[in-house]
């Protein structure tokens, strides 16, 4: 039987489909068989250019492609789908949308593009490379924390209009008609920011998404229900892939967007009266009612990862026995990725992923990385560790001293759900050719589907 931790083992994609179940405790070169660093085991790992068994003591079953003969060397190239619980687990204290009102100042962004990529570098200069043998899963996460104190109540500040007639009810406020005109005009195709795709389904939704790779939103920069401005600030963002805009009355808007970027806009309808720090009714001076007086607030909510319509699931909460709630929801994504300096591309690979021919070692590929969910959907990233890798390699003559050139950068599924960003390296360029790899099952029956594939080739590189 043969054991992993994380990451099932690959061999070249033959017909027919072998099922192993794994239960060990130790990890062995296939080539030495010289056990490795005890410290080793419990990580995450991904597949790594040198081949190797991993055991550790939880039993996995995995979905074996290969020969009868499973050789090393005829290792194929699969998605990474052994980490991908990890990568779900990195960005589950997150938080997954703006707070209520205004509880955290509009600028508090919770993901930092420049800590992130100086955390990949050191991973590949300190840890990634530092054995040939050893694997190099990096998972990434982010954490930042908001806090507030209560303190005396006051009418809260609101840019959306009031609703009164025919009364300050939570039915009025959800049937507005002018919110659902306004949410409906915004996804006509004329009024549809440039470079931005409503997200098919999700419009004049009463209801928002929840997602680990939230950024930040915006409210008092906006006048009025306007998706463009919200384009433009998720355009000046780090990571930013999509937006959600809404009215809201006590709640806020949060979603996930199938694209490159995502951001939500959304009306929503809070409590007027409330603690300025903590955007809440103060149980003892001010509390909140059913009959409490509400005020509009217009948001853009911003993601970096995939936004889609079925996990609109946020209907509202209530603060006391007020009733936080949303409507003219919209969400919108970014339709391409973005380019990178001294790089080529974004070549459009769809949703399939590179598979270099075996043995994989051999014919250039590096290794691949996988990220925590609150990490966004970023290429930099991977061009970053791209070039720390180049770096690595000349000096220390890993990998024969051979450059990366080119990576593949994607997200990946696991049946259908909560995507993982993932950047696989080549120091061989790989073109449509080599598009060979569409999805793959594990033997629990788990469907694992790439999307938002692409490819990024150095200059000077790029093959077709």
């Amino acid at each position: 039987m043969i054991s992993t931790n994380s990451k099932p083992h690959h061999f070249d994609q033959q017909e027919h489909l072998y099922s192993i179940n794994i239960h060990s405790f130790e990890l062995y070169s296939f080539l030495s068989l010289t056990p490795y660093p005890q410290s080793l085991l419990g990580c995450s790992y991904l597949i790594h250019p040198q081949p190797f068994i991993m055991k550790t003591a939880t039993l996995l079953s995995t979905l074996i492609l290969g020969l009868a003969s499973a050789s090393p060397l005829q290792k194929r190239q699969d998605l990474p789908i052994g980490d991908y619980d990890s990568a779900i687990a990195a960005g589950a204290g997150s938080d997954s949308g703006p707070p209520v009102g205004d509880a955290a100042p509009e600028s508090v962004v919770s993901y930092d593009a420049t800590k992130v990529a100086s955390e990949i570098v050191a991973h590949v200069t300190e840890e990634s490379v530092a054995e040939a043998t050893k694997d190099t899963a990096e998972v990434i996460n982010v954490d930042i924390k908001r806090r507030g104190t209560p303190v005396t109540c006051t009418t809260r500040t609101f840019n959306g209009p009031r609703v009164t007639d025919p009364a300050d009810t939570l039915a009025a406020f959800q049937n507005n008609p002018e919110f659902a005109e306004a949410a409906t005009n915004a996804a006509k195709a004329a009024n549809v920011p440039s470079g931005y795709a409503v997200v098919p389904g999700f419009v004049n939704l009463k209801a928002s998404n929840q997602d680990p790779s939230y950024l930040t939103y915006i409210s008092s920069k906006l006048t009025g229900y306007n998706p463009e401005v919200c384009a433009q600030h998720c355009n000046t963002l780090s990571g930013c892939n999509g937006f959600n805009i809404c009215k809201s009355a006590g709640l806020v808007c949060h979603s996930k967007v199938y694209a490159n970027q995502g951001k939500l806009e959304v009306y929503e309808r809070v409590p007027l009266i409330i603690s300025p720090v903590t955007q809440t009714p103060d149980s003892s001076s001010c509390p909140g009612l059913v009959t409490s007086p509400s005020a509009t607030l217009i948001k853009c909510a911003f993601y970096g990862m995939p936004i889609e319509a079925s996990k609109a699931t946020n209907f509202g909460q209530l603060q006391g026995q007020f009733q936080v709630a949303r409507a003219g929801s919209n969400a919108y994504i970014k339709t391409s990725a973005p380019s990178l300096d001294t790089f080529t591309g974004p070549v459009s690979f769809g949703n399939r992923t590179i598979n270099a021919p075996a043995p994989v070692i051999e014919n250039g590929y590096l290794r691949v990385q996988t990220f925590g969910t609150n990490v966004p959907f970023e290429p930099a990233l991977c061009a970053a560790s791209c070039d720390a890798q180049t770096a690595y390699n000349a000096k220390h003559g890993t990998f024969g001293g051979k450059p990366c050139i080119f990576f593949n950068a994607y997200i990946f599924y696991k049946n259908g759900q909560d995507g993982v960003f993932t950047c696989a390296y080549y120091s061989t360029p790989y073109g449509a050719a080599r598009l060979l790899n569409k999805g793959q099952k594990d033997n629990s029956g788990n469907s694992f589907t790439p999307a938002m594939s692409y490819g990024y080739y150095k200059d000077g590189h790029y093959v077709a």
